[in-house]
Formats: C-alpha cells, sequence, structure tokens
C-alpha cells in the first residue's frame, strides 16, 4: 500500500507548529519536543514524517 502525500494536512501542521530556523535554547526545547512525540509515535503519515525531517534540519546542534 503507498500513502499519498496530503498537501492539506501538511499545511495544517506546519500552522500548528509554526516551524522556523531555531536561534534560542527555548525555541530549541519546543521543536525537539515535537521531534520525540514524532519519533515515538507507531504509525506516522508521511506528512508528519515530512514535519519531523524538517525539524530535524532546523535544529539546533
Amino acid at each position: 500500500m503507498t500513502l499519498t502525500f496530503d498537501s492539506e494536512k501538511y499545511k495544517e501542521l506546519l500552522c500548528r507548529h509554526q516551524p522556523k530556523i531555531i536561534k534560542t535554547e527555548a525555541e530549541n526545547e519546543a521543536a525537539l519536543k515535537v521531534v520525540e512525540q514524532l519519533m515515538h509515535s507507531d504509525n506516522c503519515t508521511p506528512e508528519e514524517d515530512e514535519l519531523y525531517e524538517l525539524l530535524i534540519t532546523l535544529k539546533r546542534d
């Protein structure tokens, strides 16, 4: 079974989480909280997988 990417669902996720370049420790912690939730989800949607990849890219070291 191939899951299709739903742009509307992805847009909703982006609106809910409003990802951006992480500049502060507080922003980093907020992003990490979402990343951890997605990491531990047993059945992420393609849209959630995309958000996860985006947040990992934006994460501060």
